[in-house]
């Protein structure tokens, strides 16, 4: 009886027999068989796309990191402000103009930039961050009191939040160039179905003592593996019904 790969066999286990199959075949000496050598090759690379697929699906997307991250920005440029917006009410005349400079030039920026996307608020930040770092403008904020702490903190709340937004950025980028594991398994089993398993079928019935035992286990991983799917589905499959999963 011809043995397939059910469809409905999922990315994990088809890797798996994937390679559990390839390290049968590295024991069959494939020098004279060169048809077997290209599957063998088409297998490898398919499954190593499929591992990869597999890995980059499971790398782990930022968005809590980045959330927590965010909030302590937030508090940073909010902290900054109000230590700001406090000096404008010095009794000391020239402090309290500087501040009013100050929050002039953080106005230029929205005073609540901190409530924009990531990259609005953090490209506005550096922006503030490299203004205040001025020649004109750096004795003004160093003038203003308890201004400088809170400056310094955002900067570095502004660094923290940008690298993490970019490493996760980079996740989403590889997620987005990979072919979905859902669709590679398809060319996985199309492999196994329609190449590997009836090339070996054939040659274990010519040469018993070459192919025989390498179709034997790789059937009977499949065999394994096709029990695993129907009792993932929790219900009795019938006999017509396999027939249309593996078409």
């Amino acid at each position: 009886m011809e043995v397939k790969i059910l469809s409905k066999c999922d990315a994990d286990l088809a890797q798996h027999l994937g390679n559990n199959s390839l390290l049968l075949l590295e024991g069959l000496d494939l020098s004279t068989d060169s048809h077997l050598s290209d599957i063998k090759s088409e297998l490898t690379t398919e499954n190593t796309s499929l591992s990869s697929s597999l890995s980059v699906e499971r790398k782990h997307e930022f968005t809590e990191e980045l959330a927590v991250l965010d909030d302590e920005f937030d508090s940073r440029v909010i902290c900054m402000k109000k230590f700001i917006e406090a000096n404008t009410h010095s009794s000391d005349q020239t402090i309290a103009k500087n501040a009013e400079k100050a929050l002039d030039k953080m106005a230029t920026y929205d005073l609540a930039f901190y409530k924009l996307g990531y990259e609005k608020e953090l490209a506005r930040a550096f922006s503030l961050i490299d203004e205040y770092e001025k020649p004109d403008m750096k004795p003004v904020i160093e003038s203003l009191v308890g201004v400088a702490q809170p400056l310094a903190e955002m900067k570095t709340a502004a660094t923290n939040l940008n690298a993490l937004y970019v490493k996760n950025q980079d996740v989403l980028a590889l997620k987005q160039e990979i072919v979905p594991s859902t669709l590679q398994k398809k060319v996985v089993i199309d492999i196994f179905n329609n190449k590997l398993l009836p090339y070996l079928m054939v040659m274990a019935n010519v040469k018993p003592d070459v192919y025989g035992e390498t179709y034997t286990k790789i059937t009977q991983y499949i065999e394994t593996i096709n029990t695993k799917v129907r009792s993932q589905r929790n219900r009795p499959v019938a006999e017509e019904e396999v027939s249309s999963e593996v078409e």
